[in-house]
């Protein structure tokens, strides 16, 4: 059996290229041309290893998943209190919007972008953040379990606010408002854990 060329670039290489132009501009405004003179591969080896311009931004997604939101669960799972964990997500979320590249998270760029009108997308995207929004909810309850979230806060409520609050961070980061109304925002937010 004849065997194909082996690749001449690494695809994890190309994926976080690739993710980094989606992330700044979105899908639609990308060309096929500007996407192959960024991740610096041939037009052949795009519908290769990836199919399409769509199943390149569906695997960007994941490496999205695979690196961004992991770093976010990864807080949640530091050996401090619950509480203080949820609050360096937030803080995650914080520095996202700061950001001086603008670009906002992906997840919620691409929620506002395609979810409305793309079923497949709009479900990768829900399973993203149900990721995030179930790591926020366990949190919260061993935080309230030790007292640090008052009893009458329901860890699920509350982790839908934060995540809904998250995802609006997120999004207020494209517009540059700048640090001090990011701040403020964290702060707000915070209080929904008194």
């Amino acid at each position: 059996m004849p065997v194909g060329r082996p690749k001449s670039f690494d695809e994890t290489e190309v994926l976080e290229r690739a993710m980094d132009l989606f992330w700044e501009f979105g899908y639609s405004a990308l060309s096929v041309s500007e996407l192959l003179a960024h991740m610096g591969i041939s037009r052949q080896s795009l519908y290769d290893s990836f199919g399409s311009k769509r199943g390149l931004f569906v695997r960007a997604v994941h490496h999205y998943r695979d690196t961004q939101l992991t770093n976010a669960l990864a807080l949640l799972e530091r050996d401090e209190p619950p509480l203080e964990n949820v609050k360096a997500v937030m803080r995650y979320f914080e520095d996202l919007a700061n950001d001086r590249r603008c670009r906002g998270c992906l997840v919620a760029n691409t929620l506002v972008e395609l979810g409305p009108h793309d079923s497949e997308i709009a479900q990768l995207l829900q399973a993203t953040l149900d990721l995030l929004q179930v790591g926020l909810e366990e949190a919260l309850r061993a935080a309230r379990e030790q007292g640090a979230l008052p009893a009458t806060k329901s860890p699920r409520e509350v982790s839908r606010a934060l995540l809904n609050a998250l995802i609006g961070l997120a999004v207020a980061g494209k517009l540059k408002q700048g640090p001090e109304a990011y701040r403020d925002i964290y702060s707000g937010t915070l209080s929904m854990l008194d």
